[in-house]
């Protein structure tokens, strides 16, 4: 049941694991992202397109966070293994397979032969997972792979420090917020990368118990005009000073806010060609750089209208693509890891 004013009530929240608002959220932010690599287009530099993979982050400490907090609560415990399997089988075929696309699309096209040989001698950080350590010497056309190599290491130090070594709930948001407090004070892009998915699990934390939820509820009892606005004024003072404390921290609001005033979101959130974009949102993620590569091949890259038909080249591609890669590769590597899962556990049954 929600209250009067359209907020989702504490004990509906308990009830699903289900946020609808997050698939409408992720294509939004994909197509936010298009737009930051595409910077031909003068308007598109104004949307801050780049900060879209703060709210990815976000979206997936809480998501984790959540899930596990709940398995605890349910099992007394947290199953790490069947956790990092699927993981594994839901990001890193996809991931392969890009790389694989990106190489041979090099080797392929003339015009692409100087990416190759960038992409070739960062091919190791891609090939281990460290993909967001390549790009010392500069970007190239795989370098947008950085968010992926973020995510995994969150995936396999985060749940065992805080689930595993942490028992009681205030110890684990003191330890969550003092990691976050570090990271922001190294302050290096890839340190305060990761102080979007703290906060993302810090809303976690506090949303599982009730006086937590009150209080959030509280704070995003108001208009959807007011996080609208501060998206707003998070772009302006991001022309002016690369504030990316200050993106985590919307992020992690507007994330808050479409989960407890999800019925105030859900007419556009939930628009079907956004859900349909937003779950194969990864994988057009991966591709749409290559997309955008290539598009300008064909309409060049030093103009407002080249960009604008590169960005719909990019999406007339990328979409159709992500659609291949979400029924060859992923939907499979996601049905083969619950499959193993399960062939552990009846082997361990019996």
């Amino acid at each position: 049941m929600s209250h009067a004013d359209g907020a989702l009530s504490y004990s509906d929240y308990l009830a699903d694991s289900h946020r609808p608002a997050f698939d409408g959220m992720r294509a939004i932010g994909f197509l936010m992202v298009i737009t930051a690599h595409i910077p031909s287009v003068p308007l598109f530099g104004y949307l801050q397109g780049w900060t879209a993979v703060w709210m990815f982050f976000a979206i997936s400490g809480y998501l984790v966070t959540m899930l596990m907090l709940r398995e605890e609560k349910r099992h007394g415990g947290v199953a790490f293994r069947p956790f990092l399997i699927k993981r594994f089988f839901r990001i890193v075929p996809s991931y392969w397979m890009a790389i694989l696309i990106y190489g041979l699309a090099c080797l392929a096209l003339p015009r692409l032969a100087e990416d190759y040989e960038s992409f070739a001698a960062r091919l190791p950080y891609y090939l281990s997972f460290m993909p967001e350590y390549a790009n010392a010497n500069g970007y190239n056309i795989f370098t947008h792979a950085w968010a992926v190599g973020v995510e995994l290491k969150f995936y396999v130090f985060f749940p065992p420090a805080i689930f595993l070594l942490i028992k009681d709930a205030n110890w684990r948001f003191a330890a969550t917020a003092t990691a976050a407090a570090v990271l922001t004070a190294i302050g290096t892009f890839n340190a305060q990368s990761y102080c979007a998915i703290m906060f993302g699990a810090m809303l976690a934390l506090v949303l599982e118990r009730p006086c937590g939820y009150a209080v959030i509820a509280r704070l995003t009892r108001v208009p959807v005009a007011v996080p609208l606005a501060l998206v707003a004024a998070l772009f302006v003072l991001l022309r002016y000073s690369e504030q990316l404390t200050a993106v985590a921290l919307v992020a992690t609001y507007v994330v808050a806010y479409a989960i407890v005033q999800q019925a105030k979101m859900s007419r556009i959130l939930s628009w079907r060609p956004l859900v349909y974009l937003g779950q194969r949102s990864y994988g057009a993620y991966l591709l749409h750089f290559l997309a955008i590569c290539i598009g300008y091949l064909f309409f060049g890259n030093d103009t407002a209208v080249g960009g604008l038909l590169t960005a719909g080249f990019c999406l007339a591609l990328t979409v159709p693509a992500a659609e291949l890669l979400y029924r060859l590769i992923e939907r499979p590597g996601i049905d083969y890891g619950r499959l193993l899962i399960s062939r552990k556990r009846f082997r361990a049954a019996g």
